[in-house]
């Protein structure tokens, strides 16, 4: 799990089990283009085009660019079984220039539901000094390696849950080191640690053919990194709308959060950068396109914010991605 994205906290921590999964290999492909804005003084946008931060006490300039999409799964059902093997290769965040993998098991359970459980990567693109002025900053990747596990339809029921661990890593950590700090305090920066988090939510079926369902959700996620300064507890609620058609999928969700850091940042005599976090996402899919099942086209969007009590760790997110999908 990113530590500073709006978007990357609320992403799902593991793909539910598909209905009407097949036996034998079945997979989906979605390839298309985003256009992004990126406000952030951790994360490097793919196209940065302003690398330098000039003020410690000013939220950070916007970057925008497009960047290509890449997501979907490949899968392998042993029929009679309910079991099934997946691969999902994907873009966890276009605009951060990330990407992640997910390799695992879901096993259908006779009136209980369905249950996963998968090896998670992933990694993005930060600057190893955040903190660093009027200089062209060196970034590097931060990398996650983890497993998640969900479970579906609970004992035949509209609730679900998700739990996902991961440790992630930051080579050449030098947090601090260009305001002079000390080591004691540049110790209180470091990103390397463990995250959790956890998910669970009901799918309230709005009509007797299940077309139409909303999902309120929970979710608490926790960052125990070796900097105590940069270690969070993050909790929050969601409600999302899904809207399945003959031709037309649409979803829309809108999730807000409170972050709380474990202890204050040395950079900022001491200040904590709590912080209050919403995102808002839509899509749209138009299915059977050119009369053909295989073939689909998408449009979604995602708006999100991240309102620190410490202007430089304000965030902003805005994406538009198209493009088309293939099922077989």
């Amino acid at each position: 799990m990113k530590h500073h994205a709006v978007l990357i906290l609320l992403a799902p921590l593991l793909a539910v089990a598909a209905e009407n999964e097949q036996d034998g290999f079945s997979g989906t492909f979605q390839l298309g283009v985003s256009h992004y804005q990126l406000a952030s003084n951790f994360l490097k946008a793919p196209n940065d085009g302003r690398p330098s931060a000039t003020s410690l006490t000013q939220s950070p300039a916007s970057q925008s660019g497009t960047a290509p999409l890449f997501d979907g799964e490949w899968s392998y059902g042993f029929a009679g079984t309910g079991t099934r093997l997946f691969i999902s290769p994907s873009n966890t965040s276009t605009f951060a220039a990330g990407g992640g993998m997910q390799f695992g098991v879901r096993q259908q359970l006779p009136q209980a539901g369905a249950v996963s459980a998968a090896l998670t990567y992933g990694q993005s693109e930060v600057w190893l000094d955040p903190y660093a002025l009027n200089v062209a900053r060196q970034d590097g990747k931060l990398k996650s390696a983890g497993l998640a596990l969900g479970w579906s339809n609970i004992l035949n029921t509209p609730f679900s849950a998700n739990f996902s661990y991961s440790r992630q890593k930051l080579d050449n950590e030098r947090s601090g080191q260009a305001q002079g700090l000390t080591l004691a305090n540049q110790a209180l920066l470091q990103r390397n640690g463990n995250n959790y988090g956890v998910q669970a939510a009901y799918a309230w079926k709005l009509d007797s053919q299940g077309a139409h369902t909303l999902s309120p959700g929970l979710i608490y996620a926790r960052a125990d990194l070796d900097g105590k300064a940069m270690s969070t507890r993050r909790y929050g609620v969601q409600l999302a709308y899904a809207y399945q058609g003959a031709d037309w999928d649409a979803t829309t969700s809108l999730l807000a959060l409170r972050t709380r850091y474990q202890a204050g940042n040395p950079v900022f005599a001491g200040q904590k950068a709590d912080s209050r976090n919403a995102l808002l996402s839509l899509g749209l899919t138009r299915k059977n396109l050119f009369g053909a099942k295989a073939w689909s086209a998408f449009l979604s969007g995602n708006y999100g914010r991240s309102n620190s009590d410490l202007a430089y760790f304000n965030e902003h997110i805005r994406e538009v991605s198209i493009g088309m999908g293939y099922h077989f």
